[in-house]
Parts: structure tokens; C-alpha cells; sequence
């Protein structure tokens, strides 16, 4: 493995923040300030987490939270006629539905689900499905700024409510050249990836510039989804 790829691997969640140019990327350190080491506490409640995300995963392992996967089977399709941040909440809205319809009358006391996107003036991009279509994607983002939205959904099922809520994070990427696409196709990272990379991992080498949370392009703004849980009412501080 060459060093340059080495390097661009250890840019992960603590390294990666101030390896950026960015106005505004301060809301991810003031909720890992809180971050318990000691494990689960008693009086916090399970949440189900309705999504298989890896990464999503990991940042509730991180705030410390008790949690259930059961990962929805939902059509992400977009029919036109609606906005980016609009078109992500309806997505995460209808995981939570889908856990709440799968269950069959045993609600849990809270579900959360996301959805993450990637748009350009407009144009949702989300996982590719083809080598092929995932490098048409990297050709728009190559050299121009877009925009990261992610949707949080919080089924409150004291209130019988989803709270639901979009965050947008700017991203400016360097110009890939032919050589560069050739190589990051091939490490087959793009799979499963809204936008088609991943700033977590080796994506990161064509990120030049971040406006926002870096959490929220992961795939869960972690400031946003902290002050959901202590706005409706999720015990996480008691």
C-alpha cells in the first residue's frame, strides 16, 4: 500500500476535522465533549435504530446510547416535483413508518431513521447502482461545491409524534483528474454511498473545503440529532 494511500486512510472522524478549510465545523466537538467511556446508563431508553448504516452505528455506540437495529426495507425513489431537503424527510419519515407498520402494534418508545443525499442545483444523487453511473457522479461533483443533506426522523412514542428535521452541509471538491477517478472506481468505496464516496474514508482525498458538520455527510449530524433527543424529552443527561 502506498504511503499516500495510508495517509488518506488514517483521515478518519478526529483527524479529518482539522485537515479541512471550513467556516463553520465546530458543532461535531461540542457534542463529543459529552461522550460517556463508561458504557450505557440505566435510565436511558432503547432507541430502534431504523437504518443498517455502519457509520450511524458507530455514533450511537459514541453518544453512548442503548439501541435496537432493525433496518427498514424502503423504495428510494424520487418521482420529481420536490426539493432536496423536502425529498430526504419523506424518506426518513417513511423508515420510521415502515418499522412502526413492521412491528404490528408492538411500538417502541422511540425509532430513528435518516436519509442521506447528495444534490447539485436541485438534482438528488443518491447510491449508485453501477461503476458506471458512480463515475457520471463524481464528474458533476469534481471542481464544484454541493450540498449534503441529511434527514432526521425521531418517533417520540410518549407524544405518538416524528419529529423530523434536515441538515445541510457544503462541500467543495477538488478536480479529479482521469487518474484519479480510475483509482478511487476502483477501490470500490463509492458502493452503497450517497453521492458516490465517502468522507470518512478515502474520499476524503478529493474533499477541499467543508461548510458545516462533517457527522452530517457521515450520514447522522450528531449538534442536530443530540438537541432532537433533549428537545423531545429522550433521557440522555438525567
Amino acid at each position: 500500500m502506498s504511503e499516500h494511500r495510508k495517509i488518506c486512510q488514517k483521515r478518519l472522524f478526529y483527524g479529518i476535522l482539522s485537515h479541512f478549510t471550513a467556516t463553520n465545523c465546530t458543532n461535531d466537538k461540542i457534542v463529543l465533549a459529552n461522550y460517556r467511556n463508561t458504557g450505557y446508563n440505566s435510565y436511558m431508553e432503547s432507541i430502534v435504530l431504523a437504518s443498517g448504516s455502519l457509520r450511524r452505528q458507530e455514533y450511537f455506540k459514541l453518544l453512548g446510547l442503548p439501541f435496537k437495529i432493525i433496518p427498514p426495507l424502503v423504495e428510494e425513489k424520487n418521482t420529481g416535483g420536490i426539493s432536496p431537503p423536502d425529498f430526504a424527510m419523506a424518506m426518513a419519515k417513511k423508515k420510521v413508518e415502515k418499522v412502526i407498520e413492521d412491528l404490528k402494534g408492538k411500538i417502541p418508545l422511540w425509532i430513528f431513521a435518516a436519509d442521506t443525499l447528495i444534490a447539485v442545483e436541485d438534482r438528488i444523487f443518491g447510491k449508485s447502482s453501477s461503476r458506471e453511473e458512480a463515475e457520471e457522479t463524481l464528474k458533476i461533483l469534481s471542481g464544484k461545491e454541493h450540498e449534503v443533506i441529511t434527514a432526521c426522523a425521531l418517533f417520540n412514542g410518549k407524544a405518538n409524534a416524528i419529529d423530523c428535521k434536515p441538515v445541510s452541509t457544503h462541500i467543495t471538491f477538488a478536480q479529479m483528474s482521469r487518474s484519479d477517478l480510475n483509482w478511487y472506481l476502483d477501490t470500490g468505496e463509492w458502493q452503497g454511498a450517497a453521492g458516490s464516496y465517502r468522507i470518512q474514508g478515502l474520499g476524503a482525498c478529493f474533499v477541499s473545503r467543508i461548510n458545516g458538520s462533517y457527522s452530517n455527510v457521515v450520514g447522522l449530524p450528531l449538534r442536530e440529532f443530540y438537541e432532537m433527543l433533549l428537545q423531545n424529552g429522550y433521557p440522555y443527561r438525567d
